[in-house]
């Protein structure tokens, strides 16, 4: 897993550039390409133009000295250990409760397509159960401190791609949603998360208590009253 990460973020600074024209052939040439940059990147270089997290790869936009440059949320995640998942947020919530400001985050969505190029911001990967217990960790770690910031977990429901996002419908069952998608949400909610952010996409649940009618997330009476606030809490 940890020679994978970096590797696959190095796969998407290379194959990118070539996506509208179908992905470059996977050779042993490109492979050890795209592991050498990973080494690279993770002695301490970049790949991507000039930094490792922003557009266009730009890490120094943000960059203005006066704070740290933490490792990505998905890098954590890849660990497996809860315990460093906390220790983690511990220090992000003092950063950000230090200051009076908020977090736009937890993203929590599932890694439902590869070439989202968010997912570096998300902690469940494709596993839900696995998600539910990282957003947990951070959550209970941001309300241990003395002046703990609000979070917002996002997106609901289920927003698996950055292209598009406002155009589409997703089209799912009630089951899948509780089963698969909801999971890490619900363990935010009993870990005590301030607030949930609503997803970009129209929603269509097919079954249980839903409709059946296709709304965007953000006014769907199915996923935000039935679910989230009815049932989830």
């Amino acid at each position: 897993m940890a020679r994978w990460i970096p590797a696959a973020a190095a796969l998407v600074c290379v194959g990118l550039p070539a996506a509208l024209g179908g992905l470059p052939e996977f050779t042993p040439e490109l492979a050890e390409k795209l592991w050498q940059q990973a080494e690279s990147s993770a002695n301490g270089g970049t790949f991507c133009g000039g930094g490792t997290w922003g557009d266009s790869g730009q890490v120094d936009q943000w960059d203005t000295g006066r704070s740290p440059c933490w490792p990505s949320t998905m890098t954590i995640s890849a660990s497996w250990d809860s315990a460093l998942m906390a220790r983690w947020s511990v220090e992000l919530a003092q950063e950000f409760g230090g200051a009076g400001r908020g977090q736009l985050g937890p993203g929590i969505n599932l890694a439902r397509f590869a070439w989202n190029g968010r997912l570096g911001e998300y902690m469940a990967g494709e596993d839900p159960f696995f998600g539910a217990q990282m957003v947990a960790a951070q959550v209970k770690a941001y309300r241990s401190i003395d002046s703990p910031p609000l979070q917002v977990v996002k997106h609901f429901i289920p927003n698996t791609i950055e292209n598009h996002r406002t155009d589409m419908i997703e089209i799912v069952d009630e089951r899948t949603l509780f089963e698969v998608y909801y999971p890490p949400f619900e363990a935010a909610v009993n870990a005590g998360v301030s607030s949930v952010m609503c997803s970009y996409n129209a929603v269509k649940c097919t079954s249980g208590v839903c409709s059946g009618e296709a709304a965007y997330a953000c006014a769907n009476d199915d996923v935000l009253n039935k679910h989230l606030k009815d049932i989830i809490g």
